[in-house]
C-alpha cells in the first residue's frame, strides 16, 4: 500500500485523517456529561506533597467527567485540608489527592465533601495501614520467541535491534537518577550468541562496555526451553554459552529469567552447583493452559535438589504481559510489523502503572506478603521492540510517588537486593515443578522422538570417543549439535496463526525452520559417530559392540546387512559361537553377552549358518522367550496376558482391554473415544532367538496402525514397537496407547532430568497433575512386584485415565486442571494431539513410531535398577566395524554402587574425560575411580565448565541423589 501514493498524497491523507479525528474527538467531548457523582478509592501509594510523605487516595468522577475547576475539603484522621482541584478541557475521570496527618496505624476513614455547580458532593472510603517502603524492580525485556511472531529471521533481527537501541538508550539516560537509568535484559543468551557472531570488532567492543556497565544485563539460559522435554546433559549444556562467554571476560552469570513457559524441571537445582546458576526468575504466560500455576506468584522460595545440597532461589512474578495489557492499546501490533521499531506515544506516564501497582501492591498487603520488594517485567508483547519511554516514566513516578518506588533492574540486581535483605526469611521447598506445555511437542511426534533418540545418539558418540581414547575431540561440532537440539526444545514451536492459517507461508516457513533444527543435529550425530568410529585398518569380518554405561551389559546387537555379508555365523574373541539369526529385515541378531562398562567387546562374522539356540517361541497369537509369556487377542491385537517366569501373575488388568491398545480421541472428550479394528496377525520373526508379532489395524485418524511385539530369548524385556500412518486432520484429535498394568496399590514413579519423582509425593504444589513428561521410564510398582515402563520416542503419560480430555483453550483456573493425582498402574503414553490454538502444528501426516520396552521386577521399586532399565532402552548397544588398530581403552575404571553415568566425554581442551555422575540411593555412596592400562590418574570435582574445583582421592563420596561431575585424566 505504501507505494501506491506519492509523498504528498500521503500528507493529504494524513491531514483528513487528523480532521476527522480532531472533530470525532471534539463531538465525543461534546457529548461526554459532566459527572453526576464520585467515589473514593484507597490506595497503597503515599504521595510526595508539600515536602511530606502523604498516604494517597483516588477520587474517581462518575457518570461522567469533570471540566471545571472545584473545590473540596478532605477529612481524615483528625486533619482537614481544603484543595482546589483544576480544570481540565478533556475533562478528568480520576484525580490523586494526598490525605492530610501523618501515616495511620488502623483502618480510619477518609471522607471528602465536593462542591461543584451548585451541588455538594460527599464520598468516603476507609484506608487500611499500609508500608510507605514499597520498593517495585521493573525488568525492560523482550520475550523471545524464536519465531511465533514472524520469521525466525526477522526475530532474530529485531532482537539484536533492540541491544543497540538499549545501549544507545541506557547511554542518553545515565544523568537520570539512579533507579530511571535504562538497563536492558536480553532474556536468552540465543540473541547473545547470534549477536556476536555478527558484530564487528568495534561493535563487539561496544555490546561488552555495555554488559560491564549494567547497561545490558545477560541471564544463563540459551532460550526459554521446555525443561522437562530436556535430558539431563541438555539441560546442562543450556547454560554452556552464557558460563563460557562469562569466564571469557571476567564476569559472573548466575540468573536465569525464563519467560512465558509455565513450570520447571526440578533437574534445574540438582545441577546449580554445576553450572553456577543460583537464581531463578520465572516471568509465566498470564492465562494460556497454566492451569493452578498463578498461584505461585511472588511467593519466593529457595528450591531446594534431590539432594538437598543445592538449591536456586526461585520467584515467579506476575505474567510477563504486564506491559502490553496495559500499553498495548496505544503502541502497534507488533505482530502484523515486519519491521517494528521503538515506538514513543509521547505521554510515557500514561498507560504506565498507575492504578495497576496499587492495587497490585494492596493484593500482596492483604495476603501478608513479608517483604517490602517485588519484580514485574515490561514488555511491549512477544519479539517487541523496547519502550523507550520507560526511563521518563520511571523517573516522573519516583518524582511524584514516595512508595512505591520504582527501580529499572536486572534480574541479578533484584536478587541480590532481595537476598541481602531477606536471606533468613525465604522459606525452602523441595520438589518438582511439572511443566504444563509439554503437550503441545505431541504435535510433531515423529520430531519429537527424533529428537530424543538424537540426543542419546549424540551422548554415546562422545562416550565412545573416551572409551576409544581418541584424540581430537570435536568440541565445537558438538556444542554445536546440543544447540540445536535446545532450540527444537524451544519453546516456539510456530506461528501465532499456525492453527488458525496452517497453509499460510509464513507459518509453513516457520516451521520448516523449527523441524530443520533436529533434522540437522541428526545428520551432525551421524557425522560424529561416523568420525569416532572409524579407523585406519579395519579387521576384515568384524564388528566391535559398544556399551555406553557404566555397568556390565548383555543385550541384543542387530548388525546392518551391510555389515553382515560375510554369513550367518557369530563367534566371540575366543573363537565361541554364538547363537544368531538372520531377521526379515536384512539385519543380523545376537546377543552380545558381557559387554564390559564403558568398553566394547569385538565378533567376528563367519561363513556358514546361524548358531541356532534359544528358547524364544511363537505361535499365531503368542510369543514366549524363557522368561515372558505373551499372548495376542486376535480380534483387538492388544496383549492380554503378560506372565514373566512362568508365574501365575497377569500383570494385565482383568477387565481392560488389554495392553498397547490404540485409542483415539476426536474433538476433547472421551465419550468419543474410539479404538482400532480388523487386526491382522502374522508371525514376523521365528526364532529361536528373536520372535515377533505383526499386528496391522485400521485405526481411526490414520491409513494404518502396524504394531510389532517383539521378544528375544533369555533376555529380560518385552519390546513394543508402534508404526502409525497419520492422516493430516484439523479437526481437534488425541492418539494414546493404553497400558493397564496389573499392579494392585502401586506408587508412580518416574524419571526426570538428574533423577526421578514420585507423581503427587514429588511435586511443587499449583504443578500439573493431568499429565507428566518421563525422561526414560515409569515405573508402577507395591512392596511386592512391580514393572518398569520405558519408552525413548514418547515422553508424555498420564496416571489412572486419560485426564487430557475437556482442555481445550486456556482453562485458566478451570476445574479440569487436577490438584491431585490417585495412584494407579495404568498408563497412558499421549502421543499424538493437535489440541493448541496457537503455536503448535494445526495437524501431522505421514509415520511415526514408538517404541516401548517393558520389565516386571520382583520386589519394591529399586531406583538404581530402574535407571539402569531405562539407560538399557535408551542407549543400546552400539554396533560398528571392529577397529584394526591397537586400543587401550578408556584409561580408568568407575566402581560404585547406587550411582551411575549419566554421560561421559573427552574434556573440551583434550586433556581428560568429564564423568557425569547420579546418587540413585537414599543414603551416600562411596565411589573408586582407579587406573586401567595407565600407572596413575589425576582426579577433580568439576563444573559445567570443566573446571579443576577440587581434588579428590581416588575414592569419594557422593550424596544421597546427589549430582556430580568429576575430571579425570593421566
Amino acid at each position: 500500500m505504501k507505494n501506491q501514493y506519492t509523498a504528498n498524497g500521503s500528507r493529504v491523507i494524513a491531514f483528513v485523517l487528523f480532521i476527522c479525528t480532531t472533530v470525532i474527538s471534539a463531538y465525543a467531548q461534546k457529548k461526554e456529561p459532566v459527572f453526576s457523582s464520585i467515589t473514593l478509592q484507597p490506595t497503597v501509594a503515599y504521595l510526595k506533597y508539600q515536602s511530606e510523605n502523604r498516604r494517597m487516595i483516588r477520587l474517581q468522577f462518575k457518570n461522567g467527567r469533570s471540566y471545571h475547576e472545584v473545590t473540596a475539603a478532605i477529612s481524615f484522621n483528625g486533619y482537614t485540608d481544603n484543595i482546589t482541584i483544576p480544570a481540565s478541557t478533556d475533562g478528568l475521570e480520576v484525580f490523586e489527592l494526598a490525605l492530610p496527618g501523618a501515616a495511620v496505624k488502623i483502618a480510619t476513614q477518609a471522607t471528602i465533601t465536593l462542591r461543584s455547580a451548585g451541588q455538594t458532593y460527599v464520598a468516603r472510603c476507609i484506608v487500611e495501614p499500609a508500608r510507605a517502603d514499597w520498593s517495585v524492580y521493573v525488568l525492560p525485556h523482550s520475550h523471545v520467541d524464536i519465531g511465533y511472531t514472524n520469521t525466525q529471521a526477522n526475530v532474530l533481527k529485531l532482537h539484536m535491534d533492540n541491544i543497540d537501541e538499549s545501549i544507545d538508550l541506557a547511554e542518553k539516560t545515565q544523568n537520570y537518577p539512579a533507579e530511571a537509568r535504562f538497563k536492558w535484559t536480553t532474556e536468552a543468551i540465543w540473541v547473545v550468541d547470534n549477536y556476536l557472531k555478527l558484530a564487528s570488532a568495534e561493535k563487539e567492543a561496544r555490546f561488552w562496555n555495555a554488559v560491564k556497565k549494567g547497561w545490558i544485563n545477560l541471564d544463563g539460559a540459551y532460550g526459554n526451553i521446555n525443561t522437562s522435554m530436556t535430558d539431563s546433559r541438555q539441560l546442562m549444556q543450556m547454560f554452556a554459552k552464557s558460563q563460557h562467554l562469562a569466564k571469557e571476560h571476567g564476569l559472573e552469570i548466575n540468573t536465569m529469567f525464563q519467560g512465558d513457559v509455565p513450570g520447571a524441571s526440578w533437574g534445574l537445582a540438582a545441577q546449580a552447583g554445576q553450572t553456577g546458576i543460583h537464581y531463578f526468575l520465572s516471568g509465566p504466560n498470564a492465562s494460556d493452559r497454566i492451569g493452578n500455576l498463578a498461584k505461585w506468584q511472588d511467593k519466593p522460595f529457595y528450591w531446594l535438589s534431590p539432594s538437598g545440597k543445592q538449591k536456586l532461589l526461585f520467584w515467579q512474578c506476575q505474567p510477563y504481559s504486564i506491559g502490553y495489557r496495559l500499553k498495548g492499546a496505544k503502541i502497534p501490533n507488533f505482530f502484523t510489523t515486519d519491521e517494528p521499531k521503538p515506538f514513543y506515544t509521547g505521554k510515557p506516564t500514561e498507560n504506565f502503572l498507575n492504578p495497576y501497582l496499587f492495587q497490585y501492591l494492596e493484593d500482596l498487603e492483604q495476603k501478608s506478603f513479608p517483604y517490602n520488594m517485588s519484580i514485574l517485567t515490561w514488555a511491549m508483547s512477544d519479539n517487541a521492540p523496547i519502550d523507550p519511554e520507560l526511563p521518563d516514566a520511571v523517573k516522573a513516578w519516583n518524582e511524584r510517588y514516595a512508595s512505591p518506588k520504582l527501580i529499572i533492574t536486572s534480574v541479578k540486581q533484584f536478587f541480590n537486593d532481595l537476598e541481602t535483605k531477606y536471606k533468613n526469611d525465604i522459606p525452602a521447598f523441595t520438589g518438582d515443578y511439572t511443566e504444563y506445555w509439554t503437550d503441545g511437542v505431541s504435535s510433531a511426534a515423529k520430531e519429537t522422538a527424533l529428537s530424543r533418540t538424537t540426543s542419546d545418539r549424540l551422548k554415546q558418540a562422545g562416550a565412545i570417543w573416551a572409551i576409544r581414547n581418541k584424540p581430537a575431540y570435536p568440541a565445537a561440532a558438538f556444542d554445536d549439535t546440543w544447540k540445536n537440539l535446545l532450540l527444537y526444545n524451544e519453546h516456539t514451536w510456530g506461528a501465532y496463526n499456525s492453527v488458525g492459517k496452517p497453509d499460510d507461508p509464513k507459518v509453513k516457513s516457520q516451521w520448516e525452520v523449527k523441524q530443520g533444527y533436529v533434522l540437522r543435529a541428526e545428520k551432525q550425530v551421524d557425522s560424529l559417530t561416523s568420525q569416532v568410529l572409524e579407523s585406519a585398518t579395519a579387521k576384515a569380518n568384524a564388528i566391535d559392540v559398544y556399551n555406553t554405561t557404566s555397568w556390565q551389559r548383555t543385550g541384543v546387537v542387530y548388525v546392518p546387512a551391510v555389515l553382515s555379508k560375510a554369513g550367518d555365523l557369530v563367534k566371540d574373541a575366543g573363537g565361541k559361537k554364538i547363537p544368531s539369526q538372520r531377521l526379515t529385515t536384512g539385519e543380523l541378531a545376537f546377543v552380545a553377552d558381557g559387554v564390559p562398562p564403558l568398553g566394547k567387546n569385538t565378533y567376528t562374522i563367519n561363513t556358514g549358518k546361524a548358531f541356532t539356540k534359544g528358547l524364544a517361541k511363537v505361535t499365531s497369537s503368542s510369543i514366549s522367550n524363557g522368561i515372558y509369556n505373551v499372548v495376542v487377542d486376535t480380534q483387538t491385537g492388544n496383549i492380554i496376558k503378560l506372565t514373566k517366569a512362568a508365574g501365575a501373575h497377569n500383570y494385565v488388568t482383568a477387565d481392560s482391554a488389554g495392553l498397547n491398545q490404540y485409542t483415539y480421541m476426536p474433538g476433547d472428550s472421551l465419550k468419543n473415544l474410539v479404538s482400532s479394528s480388523n487386526a491382522s496377525i502374522r508371525v514376523k520373526e521365528k526364532g529361536p532367538l528373536v520372535v515377533s508379532l505383526l499386528v496391522s489395524s485400521d485405526a481411526p485418524g490414520t491409513k494404518g496402525l502396524v504394531r510389532e511385539i517383539r521378544l528375544v530369548s533369555g533376555l529380560d524385556k518385552v519390546e513394543l514397537i508402534n508404526t502409525i500412518d497419520k492422516i493430516a486432520i484439523r479437526r481437534k484429535e488425541s492418539v494414546h496407547f493404553a497400558f493397564p498394568f496389573n499392579v494392585p496399590g502401586a506408587q508412580v514413579r518416574y524419571s526426570i532430568p538428574w533423577g526421578s519423582a514420585r507423581a503427587e509425593a514429588d511435586q511443587l504444589p499449583y504443578s500439573n497433575h493431568n499429565w507428566y513428561t518421563m525422561q526414560r521410564w515409569v515405573d508402577v510398582s507395591n512392596a511386592s512386584y512391580g514393572i518398569t515402563w520405558s519408552s525413548p520416542d514418547a515422553p508424555l503419560f498420564e496416571i489412572g485415565n486419560i485426564t487430557t480430555a475437556n482442555l481445550l483453550g486456556g482453562l485458566h483456573y478451570s476445574p479440569q486442571w487436577l490438584s491431585f493425582t490417585p495412584q494407579s498402574s495404568k498408563i497412558y503414553s499421549w502421543v499424538m494431539n493437535n489440541l493448541w490454538h496457537t503455536n503448535f502444528r494445526a495437524d501431522q501426516e505421514g509415520t511415526a513410531t514408538f517404541h516401548y520396552f517393558i520389565q516386571a521386577h520382583d520386589g519394591g521399586f529399586d531406583n538404581f535398577k530402574a535407571n539402569q532399565t531405562g539407560l538399557d532402552d535408551h542407549q543400546p548397544l552400539i554396533v560398528a566395524a571392529a577397529s584394526g588398530e591397537p586400543e587401550k581403552g578408556l584409561f580408568f575404571k568407575i566402581n560404585c554402587d547406587n550411582v551411575y553415568v549419566e554421560a561421559i566425554k573427552p574434556t573440551d581442551d583434550g586433556k581428560g574425560v568429564i564423568a557425569q555422575l547420579v546418587s540413585c540411593g537414599d543414603s551416600d555412596s562411596q565411589i573408586s575411580i582407579s587406573p586401567n592400562n595407565v600407572s596413575s590418574i589425576k582426579i577433580w570435582e568439576s563444573n559445567l565448565l570443566e573446571d579443576k574445583l577440587k581434588t579428590l582421592n581416588d575414592h569419594f563420596t557422593i550424596p544421597a541423589k546427589g549430582v556430580m561431575s568429576v575430571r579425570i585424566e593421566q
